[in-house]
């Protein structure tokens, strides 16, 4: 309780600070929750199919690549695997092409969502700031009003200029670790599928 009333006297920027909060936590533990997923996954695949494609079984591949549809490393491979079975030459041809294509595309979709949690970094202790600026005019209209420059008179904006400016700091600390580490993550995975596919084109070919 001592916490809630603390929080409430930080004035309305608290609002979009709890929203900013509330947004970087949900995307912590969606992101988090889809890297554990995907590494275990992936690696599995990858070892799978690379035991089908030492047989030149593709017809298995394929199935392993429909069973794994939620891995990055099984969606390029599929898309590889629909070109060479393509009536059309000249898709055939231009196989590399589309996995190039693909896994970039799949690299990109292991960073969705964490420019969300750089904007937030960048963008709280400016909404705390704001509040502070907010509490300190409270203070100075409290001060003209009474005619009392007393600290009974400016506590309430000074105290609330410095919640808000507390809590844009904190939210924004944990938005910037959040962000450098969710992106070092997803940078591995994405060098490791690259490096994966490179290893089962050299048997697929």
């Amino acid at each position: 309780m001592a916490l809630w009333t603390l929080l409430c006297e930080g004035g309305f920027v608290m609002l979009p600070l709890g929203l900013c909060s509330l947004v970087v936590w949900c995307i912590i533990v969606e992101r988090s929750f889809f890297y554990t997923r995907i590494a275990f996954r992936q690696e599995s695949f990858f070892l799978e199919a690379s035991n089908l494609l030492l047989y030149a079984d593709r017809e298995g591949v394929k199935r392993l690549c429909e069973k794994y549809t939620y891995v990055p490393g099984a969606q390029v491979l599929l898309s590889v695997l629909s070109r060479f079975e393509s009536p059309h030459e000249l898709r055939k041809k231009h196989w590399r092409e589309a996995m190039e294509r693909r896994t970039i595309q799949m690299q990109s979709e292991l960073k969705r969502a964490l420019w969300v949690l750089g904007t937030i970094a960048s963008a709280s202790p400016f909404i705390g700031l704001f509040g502070t600026v907010v509490g300190i005019l409270r203070s100075f209209q409290s001060m003209a009003a009474s005619g009392n420059a007393g600290f009974t008179v400016v506590g309430q904006g000074i105290s609330e200029s410095l919640i808000a400016t507390a809590a844009g700091i904190i939210v924004a600390v944990i938005a910037v670790v959040a962000f450098n580490t969710l992106q070092v993550i997803a940078t591995r995975l994405g060098q490791t599928l690259r490096l994966q596919m490179d290893e089962l084109m050299e048997l697929l070919v």
